[in-house]
């Protein structure tokens, strides 16, 4: 199968045009907004070399069809840069069945590391993205160099997740590495701590292993792995 980019496109737009700009609370009188492809209300024009503040209809009707411009005219790597990062896995739900097995793998794989909180996205679920990975092909999953290492995983092993406070506890990003668990466990304590969770599984639960980042993090079926988890205790 390859890549359809017309009906990536078409799926690009919809996204657009079904998601309302939402006011951030927290800043909603900064013009602080909620929106696949925008952060802002405040939209500079650069023919006009003005300002706009696309909450407003008219102002709204120029963003979108100058949005729609670009959707249409880039490329699919291009396309995929006008998502913003807490949206890109949506965005992939919306496109994956028109992707080419390289692209659905480049492109979940991606999505999973460029959101800042994929284990609580509120509309992708987790059995969602496991699905995904399960279906991907890993020899487009991972970097050659992952591959290697994914492959020579024993057939047991123990991993560690790091959860700071108000994250996911079972989430689907985990470590065989408990330095890096333990920073991720800390990274965000302050009055609140995190958990440091260790289980020991069978390597058939790990669905790939990441380490563009320097994370070495394993995705993993945390919902086949649950009655393996409990919290780490130095010995």
């Amino acid at each position: 199968m390859q890549t359809n980019l017309t009906k990536i496109r078409e799926q690009t737009i919809k996204l657009f045009d079904t998601a309302p700009l939402i006011p951030v609370k927290a800043i909603e009188n900064m013009g602080a907004v909620c929106h696949p492809f925008a952060k802002s209300i405040f939209f500079y024009h650069h023919e006009q070399k003005k300002w706009l503040d696309i909450s407003t209809p008219n102002s709204y009707t120029f963003y979108r069809r100058f949005i729609l411009n670009r959707i249409n005219s880039l490329s699919l790597p291009f396309i995929y840069d006008l998502i913003l990062d807490d949206y890109k896995l949506t965005w992939f739900q919306l496109c994956k069945d028109y992707m080419s097995p390289e692209d659905f793998a480049y492109y979940l794989k991606h999505s999973w590391l460029d959101e800042e909180d994929p284990n609580q996205d509120p509309q992708v679920s987790r059995e969602e993205v496991i699905h995904y990975f399960r279906q991907a092909d890993k020899q487009f999953l991972m970097t050659p160099e992952d591959l290697a290492h994914y492959q020579k995983l024993p057939d047991t092993l123990t991993i560690y997740r790091g959860v700071s406070p108000h994250r996911a506890k079972f989430g689907l990003s985990w470590t065989a590495d408990q330095t890096i668990a333990t920073w991720f466990k800390k990274r965000y304590e302050s009055g609140s701590q995190g958990q440091l969770l260790t289980a020991v599984i069978s390597k058939k639960h790990v669905l790939a292993y990441i380490n563009e980042r320097n994370e070495r993090e394993l995705i993993v079926d945390v919902f086949k792995i649950q009655p393996q988890i409990h919290p780490f205790v130095q010995p």
